[in-house]
């Protein structure tokens, strides 16, 4: 009995034990609300993936900044290493059964009879093979996950970004066209007072002096709605983002190439929701082998010990777990194939999505391109234009009303430039996120690593 007990114990001290984890909501918000871009371990995090320190936070270096703190990443990276933790599980053997049969006889001299046995289950047809290749496709398509999960942190912020960007060159130009406007505005003024022109002229100059500060408070109003998107998608309070200026000038630059045909359809079908479905096809497969698989029953193999009326027994018994008498686990194939066939849906729906979202993104980049060139020929003859004004001003054939007039017009084309190049940055970003490629800025590859931070 003693050699019983302490094989027992034995056994006990290799389990795992529990370590309570509690959350407690103050510590976290106190935590959150700490959080700012001037953290150490934050910038040793995008030094190491950025390549080069800057004291400028560009759009890339706020992507790395939300890649550090987003707590969808935390969330994804926990999945993904639940999955590993379920590819050991599923690798691991059905344990033995230890039993210790006790029986009392009345009639006998000695009336206890006691032993041990063990029953030791065997799996048939590779079932535990099955269990292993589905669980390593799920993590797979988990670890996957991440990547796409950092693609949409990603997407979120660049689009919040640009739309600071906007805001903030908007309100350039309508600083401007309001300084234009009011000196406007004083000089009909005075011709009404000389009777040079009627009252209703200097009242349609005030009415576009009011449209114009409703348009730039507007432009200032999305400005500030951009920054809390940008801080959310970061993950820091809205106010560590308002004690840096971001350097957005990528924003201005010229369009990037776009690839090739070909480089495109290699994109398409090497997009991370795309290759983690096709591991989720795959897993749906070992799970119908698993389940064609348990039609054949697992064995069992029993071993036993008896001391009766002062004789030992030994046994040895094998046997089946379970008879396929009524059911053949038809009901499991039907659902494991039903299984299948979604998967290989989402794959299919998946890829023509992927192909529909790039068509669409060229087709609106290539218009929005067109329109922006457009607008950069009238540009340039605008410009032009003024420097005739000028000098037409400053040799008296043009006076200063004609003058400040023309200005208005540059300042009405340069906002319609604005939202040409605007719309050309969110067509390219449409067309990244349709690719889950980088087209603009640095490289930065979303991390699929379950944890590339530093501790």
């Amino acid at each position: 009995m003693q050699k019983i007990l302490l094989f027992g114990l034995v056994l006990l001290a290799g389990c795992a034990t529990y370590h309570p984890e509690p959350l407690a909501p103050a510590q976290m918000l106190a935590a959150y609300e700490t959080r700012d871009l001037n953290d150490p371990r934050l910038r040793e995090y995008v030094t190491a993936h950025s390549g080069s320190p800057s004291s400028v936070w560009t759009a890339d270096q706020l992507t790395l900044a939300a890649f550090y703190y987003s707590s969808e990443l935390d969330a994804a990276r926990a999945h993904y290493s639940a999955s590993r933790a379920a590819v050991e599980s599923a690798g691991e053997r059905p344990n033995p059964t230890l039993t210790l049969p006790l029986q009392y006889t009345a009639a006998a001299s000695k009336p206890w009879t006691y032993g041990l046995a063990l029953d030791i289950p065997i799996e048939t047809a590779g079932k535990r093979g099955y269990r292993i290749v589905q669980a390593q496709q799920l993590s797979s398509a988990a670890q996957l996950a991440i990547g796409q999960t950092a693609w949409q942190i990603r997407g979120r912020l660049r689009a919040a970004l640009l739309d600071l960007f906007a805001s903030r060159k908007r309100e350039d130009i309508l600083q401007r066209q309001l300084a234009v406007q009011q000196e406007l505005l004083g000089m009909f003024e005075q011709r009404v007072r000389r009777g040079e022109t009627a009252a209703a002229d200097a009242l349609q100059q005030r009415m576009a002096l009011q449209r114009t500060e409703s348009d730039l408070a507007a432009a200032r109003q999305a400005g500030l709605d951009a920054r809390s998107r940008a801080a959310a998608a970061i993950g820091i309070p809205l106010p560590a983002l308002e004690a840096i200026t971001p350097d957005l000038s990528a924003f201005a630059r010229a369009a990037p190439a776009i690839p090739s045909g070909r480089a495109r359809r290699e994109a398409i079908l090497n997009r991370g929701d795309l290759l983690a479905a096709l591991n989720e096809y795959e897993a749906s497969q070992a799970a119908l082998q698993l389940e064609v698989a348990r039609q054949y029953p697992d064995l069992s193999l029993g071993m036993g010990y008896s001391f009766d009326q002062g004789a030992e027994k030994y046994s040895l018994t094998p046997g089946v777990v379970s008879l396929p008498l009524f059911s053949h686990n038809q009901g499991a194939i039907a659902q494991a194939e039903a299984h299948r066939k979604e998967a290989a849906a989402k794959v299919e729906t998946l890829q023509e999505q992927a192909i529909n979202d790039t068509t669409a993104a060229l087709r609106d980049f290539d218009a929005a391109r067109q329109r922006l060139s457009l607008l950069d020929q009238l540009q340039d003859s605008q410009a032009a234009a003024l420097d005739a004004n000028r000098r037409a001003f400053a040799s008296g054939e043009m006076d200063r009303v004609a003058l400040r007039q023309s200005d208005l017009a540059a300042s009405l084309d340069a906002l319609a430039r604005l939202d040409a190049q605007v719309q050309v940055q969110q067509t390219l970003l449409q067309l990244e996120n349709a690719l889950q490629r980088p087209l603009q800025g640095a490289n930065t590859s979303p991390p699929i690593a379950l944890d590339d931070r530093q501790p």
